[in-house]
């Protein structure tokens, strides 16, 4: 349950982060601490109840992998929302889908626990088919939005595979917790925001986001801890399809027989990985 409900707040997420980012033109400087602002502020609800850290986290070997992850958080969400706010929905979703992909691969060279035959195979052909849904050629174009969106699919890969380890001695709420704590510091000076400028309806279109972001990342972290990286990867390749389809219903236009195929093949092998892999 937790990557299904990782993959539908996804959807909304970028929905909604793309308003606030082009129609709502709030800059980044704004909007990125306002977000991690509301991300600590909603973890810190859940974290009396759920929040527990290991003392073993204080052994250097985790409080390494903690620092690479703070640094690898900090490079992917400046050039993730770079690439939101510059590149069009369909070159955005065509970049952003191999992150599941890749996560996947890096996961299973890896991390020893996560090798598995029939897990492997089902991600691999949901994402050929991801991939077959989504691609026109005439619609990719490198541009520096499309750079930044790579560099960001790239690192925050890599991050979820510390994130994997870093749960051996933080529960997902904690981690989550602390790592957005920080981050939001970290963006507070980095960018120096003007909140009093800020619009009302701006704010709540950020909270909204960041709940739904908060939901996302918290459940995609239990998913890890309970079911493992490319069991959860492979239900969040759900997520680019479902924001595909999203914005065809929004714009009225009509859904290809391509994806109708793409998206029943996807779902096999979700089914098959649930079967055959667990």
């Amino acid at each position: 349950m937790f990557p299904f409900i990782a993959a539908l707040t996804q959807v909304g997420g970028i929905i909604i982060d793309k308003i606030i980012l082009t129609r709502r033109q709030v800059s980044l400087r704004v909007f990125v601490p306002i977000l991690f602002l509301f991300l600590f502020l909603f973890t810190a609800l859940l974290f009396p109840l759920l929040g527990k850290i290991s003392w073993d986290l204080f052994q250097g070997y985790y409080l390494w992998l903690f620092g690479a992850m703070l640094v690898l958080a900090v490079i992917w969400n400046i050039c993730y929302y770079r690439g939101v706010q510059s590149e069009k929905v369909y070159e955005f979703e065509l970049i952003v889908m191999f992150q599941p992909l890749l996560t996947i691969l890096l996961a299973t060279l890896f991390l020893k626990g996560e090798r598995n035959i029939h897990l492997e195979l089902a991600a691999l052909v949901a994402a050929i088919f991801l991939i077959v849904a989504h691609y026109q050629k005439s619609h990719l174009e490198i541009s520096r939005g499309s750079f930044y969106l790579v560099l960001a699919v790239v690192f925050m890969s890599v991050e979820l595979i510390l994130i994997k380890i870093l749960l051996e001695v933080f529960s997902p709420v904690a981690l989550y917790f602390t790592r957005t704590g920080i981050l939001f510091l970290f963006f507070i000076f980095f960018y120096s925001p003007h909140f009093i400028k800020v619009a009302k309806q701006n704010w709540l279109l950020i909270a909204a986001t960041s709940f739904l972001g908060t939901a996302q990342m918290v459940t995609k972290f239990y998913g890890f801890a309970e079911l493992g990286v490319v069991y959860t990867s492979l239900i969040l390749i759900l997520a680019p399809i479902l924001v595909y389809i999203a914005s065809k219903v929004i714009l009225h236009e009509r859904i290809t027989m391509r994806t109708v195929v793409s998206v029943t093949v996807i779902l096999g092998c979700i089914i098959y990985a649930t079967i055959a892999g667990r």
